[in-house]
């Protein structure tokens, strides 16, 4: 198995929201006209995970079996090249309970 280590997708992630906002910036009139296209917006998030919610990982491999290092060009491809890992990776970074026991954790050592 892998493990894949991601922050959460909202709250106190403020790159999330900032990167998001500015790769999406040059869009915003296709976003609003229905005309963007949908292989371009999975890149740019796959750009925004990659950069603000992929943390790490450890026992991923590349097609040719081999260790993948984790970089944020390898992120990407990954993300791309596998389209039902990158919804789960979003469905569970948006889970606040996924990362409530960490915060519980904080406030404890306040």
């Amino acid at each position: 198995g892998c493990n894949i280590r991601i922050a959460r997708s909202g709250g106190a992630n403020s790159r999330y929201g900032k990167l998001l906002g500015d790769k999406l910036k040059p869009y915003r009139r296709q976003m609003e006209n229905g005309t963007m296209d949908d292989a371009l917006a999975v890149k740019l998030m796959a750009e925004v995970y990659a950069e603000t919610i992929i943390l790490g990982w450890e026992g991923v491999e590349g097609p040719d079996g081999q260790p993948l290092d984790f970089s944020r060009e390898n992120c990407v491809k990954l993300l791309l090249d596998l389209p039902e890992l990158f919804r789960d990776i979003q469905e569970q970074a948006g889970r606040l309970a996924n990362f409530r026991q960490k915060e519980l954790e904080a406030d404890a050592k306040n």
